[in-house]
């Protein structure tokens, strides 16, 4: 009887141990992040992620800044969104634009006559897992401003960690 309270202590506290391991640790602001692609299997009760579509993100470019912390490309919709008709719509969203898990980083998906299919990975490969793509046109100086941020993982166990990490830029933005 004794071993069987012991076993039963130990598989708790695995499970226990195992399900803490599955938590994206994350304490600031509450974010909704929008979804073109795979919605993210990530447990944290500040994030909330919407499903859109391309043609979504496109119609509500005025009002999405109020509606979303962000917008998140996953790689299900790589080819699609690389299409040159959603240039603008990342250019005009002022929001930034996560391209998770893109190793050709934002490259393909914000330059004419490229797409995610056809961009040569070599030359735009830099090591980085994920990128973080901002457009702002600064009306009084009428200058335009493109920033990347850039995010690596070098280790598949550690993706809770990346996302922790590229949250905490949004909030940041």
């Amino acid at each position: 009887m004794n071993l069987k309270k012991i076993i039963v202590i130990i598989s708790l506290l695995l499970l226990v141990s195992c399900s803490n391991q599955q938590k994206m640790n994350y304490d600031g602001a509450p974010l909704k992040i929008a979804v073109i692609g795979d919605i993210p299997d990530v447990n944290n009760e500040k994030i909330t992620f919407e499903e859109i579509t391309l043609e979504k993100l496109s119609e509500k470019k005025l009002e999405a800044a109020n509606t979303w912390n962000a917008v998140m490309v996953t790689p299900s919709m790589f080819e699609k969104a690389s299409d040159d008709r959603y240039i603008e719509a990342y250019n005009n969203s002022e929001l930034p634009v996560i391209f998770f898990d893109s190793p050709k980083r934002h490259l393909p998906f914000v330059n004419e006559d490229v797409t995610y299919k056809t961009a040569h990975w070599k030359s735009m490969d830099n090591g980085s897992h994920t990128t973080i793509y901002l457009y702002s046109y600064l009306a009084d100086s009428e200058e335009i401003k493109e920033d990347a941020w850039y995010f690596y993982l070098k280790d598949e166990k550690k993706i809770n960690k990346l996302y922790a990490d590229v949250f905490k830029k949004i909030e940041e933005l």
